[in-house]
């Protein structure tokens, strides 16, 4: 039996001998070097894209490469910012010079004159609209559509957006009935050719997410209309009992999102409803279609303060309101307003739209077109910050100092100006801070907004 101490010594007496590598200090390790994997601006997008759809999961065989949102390259921002920026500075070609078609300068022109518009008038503003419309955007944007009080417009208002969007933009725009079972976008378009749902779309999903998939096969189960825009309808079938979930919904989206440039989401009325839920959480852009009336108003805040506690603080500052001119829309105004920095676009009151029957873009009359093609401009001004902010370079390293402020200057922040706009009409002391917050149920497992 040999000696331990002994053969610890001869050890340590031939380290002279031990030529294979050198001897590391663990101590002065610093961390590895960044790789161009760890630095690549896609990484952290892919995890987040992974985790998701780990969570959805793929039951239509789409694939998970398919079901990862896209980040934009940043060349195509670059591009996108550039195009902006020309926009902003010099008005496009013809649209101040172009002869007049409205007005008395119009009528003047329809007998052989060539008058210009005034630089000021209702027809330049609408020419300019026309063209923020077609601005470039990078990427696809998918812009909700969503008030949970029913009877505000929100179908009506994806018949117009999806419309206007796509005549306008040469097409390649698709209105989706994103409810969860019944909606009733195929009933208020112009034309309905047929059946075919999202079901339909489902049900060929993976072929048309596969390199042999092409935009025929998507437009078959699409209802084209006289604007240019394609509808995909929700299921209506009597006595259905399937409903559309988050996994169907990511589904649907890898498809049109492969085979179209715009996609204008209805979301129903369900703002529990999974569908509902998954659409806010993959905006681009929100449109709140609101009415003068107090339920509207208060369900269109209670939406955008659940929106923003799921996250999305960005997309309901972003928010795009429209309010129809109908009921109090001085209240309505104000309460917005009290709620926080909202862009509210107001549109008249037009009959044909709350009638419930069809709507032929073509049929309606000037002041309806004219606003909603101001609104449609201002939802792709925001879907194209939205898309184009997510990638903006670090141009600076300077960091701003913090400075201590007293409690009396504190601005109030977005959930306490929604907030207050919740008490508004709860009493006269309602804007001076001492208002109700609404209480809010707690589930053990689904926590809500």
């Amino acid at each position: 039996m040999t000696n331990e101490p002994e053969q610890i010594d001869d050890i340590g007496s031939d380290t002279s001998e031990y030529t294979a590598e050198d001897p590391v200090d663990l101590r002065r390790q610093r961390l590895r070097p960044p790789t161009e994997t760890d630095c690549s601006p896609h990484a952290e997008a892919h995890e987040d894209a992974d985790d998701s759809v780990d969570e959805v999961g793929d039951p239509y065989g789409i694939g998970t490469e398919n079901l990862m949102d896209p980040v934009p390259d940043s060349r195509e921002i670059a591009a996108v910012r550039e195009a902006r920026l020309a926009m902003l500075r010099t008005p496009a070609p013809g649209v101040e010079t172009d002869p007049a078609q409205w007005g008395w300068r119009g009528k003047f022109n329809s007998l052989g004159l060539r008058l210009r518009p005034h630089r000021s008038s209702e027809e330049v503003e609408y020419r300019r609209a026309v063209e923020r419309i077609r601005q470039p955007v990078p990427g696809t944007p998918l812009l909700v559509v969503a008030n949970p009080k029913g009877g505000t417009g929100v179908t009506p208002a994806v018949v117009l957006l999806s419309g206007l969007l796509a005549r306008h933009r040469g097409g390649q725009v698709v209105g989706w009935d994103a409810n969860e079972a019944c909606g009733t976008l195929a009933d208020r378009v112009a034309v309905c050719t047929g059946a075919d749902s999202v079901w339909d779309v489902l049900g060929n999903a993976g072929h048309l997410c596969s390199a042999n998939g092409d935009a025929s096969g998507l437009g078959r189960f699409l209802h084209r209309q006289p604007t240019l825009d394609e509808i995909l309808a929700s299921d209506n079938a009597p006595g259905g009992t399937a409903c559309i979930g988050a996994p169907e919904c990511a589904a649907i989206w890898a498809v049109l999102r492969r085979h179209r440039a715009m996609v204008v989401a209805d979301t129903g009325n369900n703002d529990r409803a999974e569908g509902f839920r998954w659409a806010i959480q993959h905006a681009t852009a929100l449109v709140v279609p609101v009415i003068g009336r107090r339920d509207a108003v208060l369900a269109a805040l209670r939406l955008l303060d659940g929106v923003a506690d799921a996250g999305r603080e960005d997309l309901a500052a972003a928010a795009v309101i429209v309010l129809a001119d109908l009921g109090e829309t001085t209240m309505a105004a104000d309460a917005f307003t009290a709620a926080g920095p909202h862009t509210v676009l107001r549109v008249p009151f037009d009959p044909a739209l709350a009638g419930g029957d069809r709507i032929v873009v073509a049929r309606l009359p000037r002041p309806t077109i004219a606003a909603w093609t101001q609104v449609a401009a201002t939802v792709v001004d925001a879907a194209a910050d939205a898309l184009a902010g997510r990638r903006v370079p670090l141009e600076s390293e300077f960091i701003p100092e913090s400075r201590w402020t007293t409690r009396g200057s504190d601005q109030p922040s977005a959930q306490s100006r929604r907030l207050l706009a919740y008490a508004m009409h709860e009493g006269p002391n309602a804007m001076t801070g001492q208002f109700r917050v609404p209480a809010v149920p707690s589930y053990p497992d689904q926590p809500g907004w």
